[in-house]
């Protein structure tokens, strides 16, 4: 299978699937949406975006249409689940020649806009879940990161 006969699957991820808000188990959002979602994110935050960066993010959870999603909880309490998971991530990356970030500076606007993208989800299909302390820690994040990257002022008005 091609990196483009992959693309063809984005549609059939789902995302939030596991999550235990119904709302948001509900959404109905998939990876390709949530591609589009965070390059459209690069593009409103940054000035003419490195063609490197645009690839990436529009291909970076491509290795879920083979593997799955794994969900954030599970990511998070358990490491080991997490690292094996991370080298089968990195073997269908090579696989598939996904796009990657070409930088440090990349890979950290791209982690910022996927974890963006994912609080402006609950925003609109869960806001009553944000007081939550997974999700006050997401947002105190978000802004450390935009601060690093130059950008706060401007997530703080997407926001």
């Amino acid at each position: 299978m091609t990196l483009s006969r992959i693309e063809f699957y984005q549609a059939n991820v789902s995302r939030w699937h596991a999550s235990p808000v119904p709302e948001m188990r509900a959404c109905g959002d998939n990876i390709i949406d949530h591609h589009l979602r965070c390059a459209d994110l690069v593009y409103k935050l940054f000035d003419k975006p490195p063609q490197t960066l645009l690839n990436a993010t529009r291909w970076h959870d491509q290795p879920e249409v083979i593997l799955g999603d794994m969900p954030f909880t599970a990511k998070r309490d358990f490491p080991e689940l997490t690292a094996a998971w991370d080298l089968a991530e990195q073997d269908v990356i090579k696989r598939y020649d996904v796009p990657q970030p070409a930088n440090k500076w990349e890979c950290d606007v791209l982690k910022m806009v996927d974890r963006l993208d994912a609080y402006m989800m609950v925003q609109v299909y869960a806001p009553h879940i944000l007081n939550k302390p997974d999700w006050e820690e997401t947002f105190a994040d978000l802004k450390l990161r935009a601060d690093k990257l130059g950008v706060l002022r401007n997530v703080c008005a997407i926001l």
